[in-house]
């Protein structure tokens, strides 16, 4: 039985939360796994004081710490973790490149890129190859409802023939939801049924929303978060929303983007390098380079006016999000990383073969 222990930030991203949902084991799995938090909130204060708790786990005999994050990732190596398994939440810097090196001198770390935008970053900064592996984010698809919720819109208070655009996941800078915000207002200013709905959280979501203030146009932001009653999981909106429109440059945090088409919600989307792993232009998004803002407000223009290819590249998103998103894919896939690395065994994780859906549209 392998046991690990899961080291997150207190205040984690939705990604790295439901990353540890999924991990935690359920009765006959060939693992065992505790979760410990840092920072305001969590299981210990901060860095210092995990150091010293972290003492007890390994004293139990934990033979894996799985790392969420660099600050996480710099606990278990100076604890002194044998095995350890580091999966980023940000895009990587110069700085927490240098550091993973340096820690990858000393300690077994295996890094687990959700993405091969970003492992491939990794690897031309030095992270051999044989360190270095794609595990892509698991959608729980009990979570996520696809048909359009007439009574969620009613009591988000969206009309029937509003245009609800969502801004997906939190609000970070790398998010950019401030462009999502103004492009859509341009359509606003033009037609007042183009709204925006977004999530609220994020450490910009405060931001974003003075910046919407001083936008003063009236009902076109839809923030569940600022809303009274209980607080809305992300899956619980994309029923609300009739497209989504992706404006990130660069992210380690694409299970929103996986959530979204897995719901068949139209994507509209910037064509960098993340993006475009991920999506298609015209087989399951709608993507358009870098460029004036008139130009992406015309891509919402054009799948607002084409029913059949809303549905077409919705259609095919979902289908795509079921081979490449599988929740039970993910499980699977981070359990063979474990059992490996603990039996002292190199990590080897061959890419899935495509299933059945791509094969029928013609993408394997």
């Amino acid at each position: 039985m392998v046991r690990v222990l899961h080291l997150l930030n207190a205040q984690a991203d939705l990604q790295t939360r439901r990353g540890v949902e999924q991990l935690t084991p359920s009765a006959g799995a060939p693992w065992t796994a505790q979760t410990r938090t840092i920072g305001r909130g969590g299981d210990w204060r901060n860095a210092a004081i995990a150091l010293l708790g972290m003492r007890r786990p390994l004293h139990d005999g934990i033979d894996i710490c799985h790392a969420w994050g660099a600050s996480a990732l710099a606990v278990a190596t100076l604890a002194g973790a044998p095995r350890i398994v580091y999966t980023p939440c940000t895009y990587p810097t110069s700085q927490s490149l240098r550091w993973l090196r340096a820690a990858m001198a000393y300690r077994d770390v295996q890094v687990i890129c959700p993405t091969a935008t970003q492992r491939r970053v990794f690897i031309e900064h030095g992270v051999e190859l044989t360190h270095c592996h794609l595990i892509r984010p698991g959608v729980d698809f009990s979570r996520v409802r696809g048909r359009r919720n007439p009574e969620l819109r009613q009591s988000l208070g969206i009309d029937p023939d509003d245009h609800v655009v969502l801004l997906p996941g939190e609000t970070t800078r790398e998010s950019e939801h401030q462009l999502g915000l103004t492009v859509v207002s341009l359509l606003h200013v033009l037609d007042p049924h183009w709204r925006v709905l977004l999530w609220g959280r994020g450490p910009r979501a405060s931001a974003l929303l003075r910046f919407e203030s001083r936008l003063e146009q009236s009902r076109f932001l839809v923030c569940p978060e600022q809303r009274p009653g209980p607080a809305p999981e992300f899956e619980s909106l994309l029923p609300a929303a009739d497209m989504a429109l992706v404006t990130m440059r660069r992210s380690a945090t694409t299970l929103d983007i996986a959530m979204c088409m897995a719901a068949a919600l139209p994507i509209v989307a910037l064509a960098y390098p993340t993006n475009s792993e991920l999506l298609e232009d015209r087989h399951t998004a709608l993507l358009t380079g870098p460029g004036p803002l008139r130009i992406l407000a015309r891509r919402l223009l054009d799948a607002q006016e084409n029913e059949s290819l809303r549905w077409a590249i919705a259609d095919l998103a979902r289908t795509e999000a079921f081979e490449y998103f599988s929740q039970r894919r993910f499980v699977e896939q981070y359990a063979s990383a474990y059992a490996q690395l603990a039996a002292g065994a190199a990590v080897d994780l061959p890419p899935p073969a495509p299933g059945a859906g791509l094969r029928f549209h013609g993408r394997a």
